[in-house]
């Protein structure tokens, strides 16, 4: 029997189960990514909300575990707009590429870090912000890439056009559309440096390259909300 009082976590994706109660997916600090049963709550004249801190409990056997317990640690967040659907992408990305039960602390903190940012950005800011969270999600994952030196071993230059290779890094090419000023800014994960237009679009690109292979032939549905009218 497992039974854990007030860990934090965030709910990322919750539908219907039986006649009154949910079933509610977290991304928790300390055990990864949990899917509970919430029973009779769709009853309840109060909801849990998504993109707020939690402290959740619950107890059970085997992987289906049942939430007995949740308390707000969080001020009220009611993202709107493209904000919202920016972080119901990430949800989305979290959903289908974190294995269950498999902790990731950091990447607990980073996307605590992007829903208190996410609101309060301008346009282009809160999509450097989510280049970011990709990049951070893939090296959680296990693949990280150097933005350092490319495949050569030869110091990556700001002054440079790169071209990525999967699996492999980066190859300096004079038809590359990634700067090599973009993947020092990568490195460097600072929000307030972000890239230009035209390499913020590259950079999408560069990481739709990396995301594919792991997500599959199953589009994501948050894409068709806002994606693929860019």
């Amino acid at each position: 029997m497992t039974k854990v009082d007030l860990t934090p976590a965030f709910l990322i994706h919750r539908r219907a189960y039986k006649d009154s109660s949910l079933l509610l997916d977290f991304l928790t600090k300390e055990h990864g990514k949990i899917r509970l049963i919430a029973k009779g709550i769709r009853k309840s004249k109060t909801s849990i909300q998504m993109f707020q801190c939690l402290n959740i409990s619950f107890v059970g056997k085997g992987e289906l575990k049942t939430l007995t317990n949740w308390e707000v640690d969080d001020v009220p967040r009611h993202l709107k707009s493209e904000a919202l659907i920016l972080s119901m992408y990430v949800n989305e990305l979290i959903s289908r590429l974190l294995q269950e039960q498999d902790p990731h602390v950091e990447l607990f903190e980073i996307y605590k870090k992007f829903v208190n940012q996410v609101g309060s950005l301008k346009q282009d800011s809160r999509h450097w912000l989510l280049r970011m969270f990709e990049n951070n999600l893939l090296a959680e994952l296990g693949y990280a890439v150097d933005f350092v030196v490319d495949v050569n071993g030869n110091e990556i230059n700001q002054n440079s056009s790169y071209e990525y290779q999967q699996q492999a890094g980066f190859l300096q090419s004079s038809t590359g559309k990634i700067s090599g000023k973009l993947l020092h800014q990568l490195s460097a994960g600072d929000v307030e440096n972000r890239p230009n237009l035209e390499q913020l679009k590259a950079c999408r690109d560069l990481n739709r390259q990396r995301l594919n292979p792991l997500l599959g032939n199953k589009p994501l549905k948050s894409r068709s909300l806002f994606f693929t009218k860019q």
